[in-house]
């Protein structure tokens, strides 16, 4: 498995430095909260079905978003 960080084979995160490693955690946040909004907001305008009081999308409908993205 390679590094997060550096994406080499022979290196793992913490042989970076504290700097670098707060560094990317920051950005990997901001592009995770980015993508969460972003599947959110498309979820929520697809087609649903109440059954019992449960609400329910076609499966291939979610998946086809997330692919999407």
């Amino acid at each position: 498995m390679s590094c997060e960080i550096c994406g080499r084979g022979s290196c793992i995160k913490s042989f970076h430095s504290t700097e670098e490693q707060e560094n990317f955690d920051n950005i990997a946040d901001d592009i995770k909260d980015r993508a969460k909004d972003y599947i959110n907001h498309r979820l929520n305008r697809l087609d649903y079905e109440y059954i019992d009081g449960e609400t329910f999308i076609k499966l291939d409908d979610a998946t086809g978003v997330v692919d999407d993205y």
